[in-house]
Order: structure tokens, then sequence, then C-alpha cells
């Protein structure tokens, strides 16, 4: 017993040793990937720092996001741009969007968690066009004890859907 006691205070002696890291929320410039000694707001895109460990979710490619898609069917396809580039109604190029995708805008997603919370142990696969808000959407999702989280690096605009025949298969192209 004095031991277990004397290892669990050496763990937490350790872990109060260790210096956090902070770093800016994704934003997808080269900020990211710059470590933080101490809180504060990122001096390139001034967002305010978090704290390295809430950045858990992973970065998939086209073909991985796709191959998450086909091997689990209870997966869940969250597109957090704007209701007019999910529908196809707003000006420019909006893309197209993966079938049975939820549309949550990110600037409503933190009000509208509430919607999630059903699918907070199932996989959950965000995305958006260039891959700017939806790293954003992933952190926020951790940070609300969502753990199965996953992002579409480069967002839609970087798929191919009329050449890969997973994208035929499970995206609607506008």
């Amino acid at each position: 017993m004095r031991l277990l006691l004397l290892a669990l205070l050496f763990i937490n002696i350790t872990a109060l040793s260790q210096p956090a890291e902070y770093v800016c929320p994704p934003c997808n410039r080269s900020c990211d990937n710059v470590i933080h000694s101490r809180p504060g707001t990122c001096p390139d895109c001034h967002m305010t720092l978090v704290l390295k460990t809430d950045l858990q979710f992973k970065n998939l490619t086209a073909a991985e996001f796709c191959e998450r898609i086909n091997t689990n069917p209870a997966v869940v396809l969250l597109d957090v741009r704007s209701a007019g580039e999910f529908n196809d109604t707003d000006w420019g190029k909006t893309y197209g969007h993966f079938k049975n995708a939820i549309n949550i805008n990110i600037d409503e997603l933190e009000k509208r968690l509430g919607e999630l919370a059903k699918y907070k142990d199932r996989e959950i696969l965000v995305y958006c066009s260039h891959s700017v808000r939806s790293p954003r959407a992933a952190m926020l999702l951790n940070q609300h004890g969502f753990k199965h989280v996953s992002n579409l690096a480069g967002g839609v605009s970087t798929l191919r859907p009329k050449q890969d025949e997973c994208l035929k298969k499970n995206f609607v192209v506008h």
C-alpha cells in the first residue's frame, strides 16, 4: 500500500513538473504548429491559445474519410458550413456534401451541442469546405466530451467525386 501511495505521489509530482503546452486553435495557418509555454493570444492569428491536450482529434485524408464511412455504418457526418453552402443556395462554389450529413454551422455549434449529445460515444467525422472551420469544430467537440472525432483534412474542396468510387456513392455534388 505504501509503495502504491509513493508511486501515485511520484506520478502527480512528475505531471505537475511538466510544463503545460499551449497551441493556437486550428486555423489552418502555420501558427497551428507552434508550441507556447503559457496561455495568451497567438501572435499570428490573434486567437486565444488552448491547451495542446485539448486537440485530440485526427486529421484524415479523403481516402481515409471515405474508408471510415464505408466500414462504420454508425458514423456521424457533421458538416459545419453554412446552410447555404450545404444546400447549394449560397453564392459561389459550394462543392457538395456527404449523404446523411448533419449540417450545423460552426457559429452555432456550441449552442447546439445538445443535438449531438446522443452521438457522444459514436465516431464523428467533421468537415467543411477548406478545413478551416472543421478543425475548430473537432476541438470544440473534444472539449465537450466527444472522444471519437476526426476531421477531413483539406475539406470538400479537395475531393474529386467524379473520379473516386467511394465518393460517387457517398457524396452529393452541387
